[in-house]
């Protein structure tokens, strides 16, 4: 029988805090992505010139999209969290947290990086064309 239930830590450490995620509900994260492709075509539209985007925008929008990977009830801590001044969170953490817990909730085995030997390519062998 094949179980679509899987047990996995639900939990990731980031700047000193622990946090337990969930998964988000179905249309909270189709409504992120329907947004994403919303704005990447009416951008296209416009004469082609490229999207506008600021630091400042780029990291809330991670910071906010995390929130949908948090029970409410770690809302206001995961904010708090991102407005400590001493000791801050690397802005580059933002978006890896954002990435993994999209791996890791859309798979039950999140995706690992390839090793060298498999990474679809073959081995170069020498021939002789000598005779």
């Amino acid at each position: 029988m094949k179980r679509f239930t899987v047990e996995q830590d639900h939990r990731f450490e980031i700047g000193g805090e622990v946090f337990s995620w969930i998964y988000p509900y179905w249309e909270d994260i189709a409504n992120v992505f329907d947004k994403d492709a919303r704005l990447s075509t009416e951008e296209e539209g416009k004469n082609g010139s490229e999207v506008e985007f600021t630091v400042h925008s780029t990291i809330k929008d991670f910071i906010d999209r995390i929130k949908l990977f948090l029970p409410k009830e770690d809302h206001e801590r995961w904010i708090a969290l991102t407005k400590r001044k001493a000791n801050p969170i690397p802005h580059a953490q933002y978006s890896e947290l954002y990435r993994w817990l999209l791996e890791v909730s859309s798979s039950p085995t999140p995706t690992e990086p390839l090793s060298p030997s498999e990474d679809g390519q073959q081995p170069v062998v020498a021939t002789s064309t000598g005779g």
